[in-house]
């Protein structure tokens, strides 16, 4: 039987080919008729080395090619090839062909088999399948967990898998995983958590701005570190507005940012719709007068954060 895997999401894909395994036969026997080949410089001999090789223990054997028809698609005659031997695969063997990007509809070696697109999921079905995924878990999950777990995780299945056997574990089914559970035990969190404060400033929200300053004395943060986190906020904002302005869109600015989700982009995006750029710079321009002046004993470190807050949260 011939298949053909196509599409990015490989988490869907791994268990794919997982479940043709299991249905092999007991583990360690299907463990010695299951071969993985990458396509990169493989040849059709060696292929059918493997291929045509009868299985041991098992009624199958079950190989498994990594981008060989993407290899493939700048040598013409090593394609046809392929694909004239393909009908003719032994009916002992499984072959699976992965390709990582997905196939134009029109590729020929499409018609000769049993296609799977991987697409992936978008943010608007995240909810859905993380529900999904956490009953297969043994869990269930509050719907407003589930929302904040794909909103901060986004749509990448395998952390999403990993986050969700971590919470299943947490609750160990005596409840259902909660909102609550997602602050404490992903860390993805702690992103979002980061710009509090500049959206509190941005909103010239002075209450919300004092409680995130006093929950971060409170939970023991030397004052001059919690200005330094300040500062890298700021510079994160002028960094990522300056970005979007040179077009780039929140998904561009997450990758080039090496941040797993958008989510952590478009909010910062947000918070810097609250300034100028010039209005960026001036601030830095204050921390760094204010670090200046404690550092040097012109005043009190606590009293320059709460000044601080003042000053950011007075109207322009």
């Amino acid at each position: 039987m011939l298949y053909i895997f196509h599409g990015p999401d490989d988490f869907i894909r791994s268990e794919k080919i997982a479940e043709l395994k299991a249905a092999m036969g007991a583990p360690a026997a299907a463990s010695l008729s299951m071969t993985q080949l990458d396509g990169q410089g493989l040849t059709l001999s060696e292929l059918r080395h493997h291929t045509d090789t009868l299985p041991f223990f098992v009624n199958k054997r079950l190989v498994v090619v990594n981008g060989y028809l993407g290899c493939l698609a700048d040598q013409p005659a090593q394609l046809q090839a392929l694909l004239d031997y393909l009908p003719h695969l032994p009916p002992t063997t499984d072959l699976v062909l992965v390709e990582r990007d997905t196939l134009d509809k029109r590729h020929p070696a499409l018609k000769l088999a049993e296609v799977v697109h991987f697409a992936g999921l978008d943010a608007n079905n995240l909810q859905p399948w993380i529900v999904r995924r956490a009953k297969e878990l043994g869990a269930n999950i509050e719907p407003s967990a589930a929302a904040l777990l794909g909103r901060l995780v986004g749509p990448h299945l395998r952390a999403l898998n990993s986050e969700l056997e971590k919470l299943a574990l947490y609750v160990n089914d005596q409840r259902p995983i909660s909102q609550a559970d997602v602050d404490l035990l992903t860390p993805y969190t702690e992103e979002a958590e980061k710009f509090g404060f500049s959206n509190a400033i941005g909103q010239r929200d002075a209450r919300r701005a004092y409680n995130q300053l006093h929950k971060e004395l409170d939970e023991g943060k030397n004052p001059m570190a919690i200005l330094g986190g300040i500062a890298a906020q700021i510079r994160a904002l002028i960094e990522v507005k300056d970005m979007a302005e040179r077009g780039m869109s929140p998904a561009e600015i997450a990758q080039a940012k090496g941040w797993r989700s958008s989510f952590a982009a478009e909010a910062r995006l947000k918070d810097g719709k609250n300034f100028s750029m010039a209005r960026l710079e001036q601030i830095l321009d204050m921390l760094l007068e204010l670090d200046l002046a404690i550092k040097t004993g012109r005043i009190d470190s606590l009293l320059a954060l709460d000044m601080l807050i003042a000053r950011l949260c007075a109207a322009s």
